[in-house]
């Protein structure tokens, strides 16, 4: 008895989760007032509300920072469209297949405590310099860690940075010929 108890059970659970990509593929619009199953980049999701906004659907599914990801919905039959994180999105509109997110398009550093941006997702410490107008004959590159520790570049200028959106900070460090007086 206990087993057709949680048989049932889970039976329930189930019909309770409507499965969006289903419903899309079936061109019927979803059930209100259930969970919704979506799949974010293949792997499936389950949200307990209707409506969620794009920041929701990245951060539920663990895309975070945020601002660093791109949320892209595609309908069947058409193409992508991006979600802005305020947007709002209604998992019961007909034709939801999936979404998708791509990294960021833009990375934000400071150099010397002036912004930069490039879209660039690797970046050697002299293209970092160039980037700013400086001469790496003349100068080397160092990147002030989150701990506060300095990570110097002197010695490995050509080695790719990997750049992260959420921004980095370096200094430029002097090393050409000191003029004489």
């Amino acid at each position: 008895m206990r087993q057709e108890t949680l048989i049932t059970s889970d039976l329930q659970e189930q019909e309770d989760i409507v499965d969006v990509a289903l419903f899309a593929e079936k061109g019927i619009m979803p059930p209100k007032e259930k969970k919704y199953r979506i799949l974010v980049d293949q792997h499936p999701h389950i949200f307990t509300k209707e409506r969620v906004i794009g920041f929701e659907i990245l951060k539920e599914t663990g895309h975070v920072p945020v601002k660093c990801f791109s949320l892209y919905q595609k309908f069947k039959g058409c193409d992508f469209e991006k979600i802005s994180l305020d947007e709002v999105v209604d998992l019961t509109k007909i034709g939801i297949e999936r979404f998708v997110t791509k990294g960021p398009e833009v990375f934000n550093y400071t150099l010397d405590a002036e912004p930069e941006m490039t879209d660039k997702s690797q970046m050697t410490p002299n293209e970092i310099l160039k980037a700013a107008g400086l001469n790496p004959s003349d100068y080397f590159l160092v990147q002030v860690l989150d701990d506060g520790t300095q990570k110097s570049y002197q010695s490995i200028p050509e080695e790719p940075i990997e750049m992260i959106c959420a921004g980095m900070q370096f200094v430029s460090v002097f090393s050409g010929p000191m003029p004489v007086s």
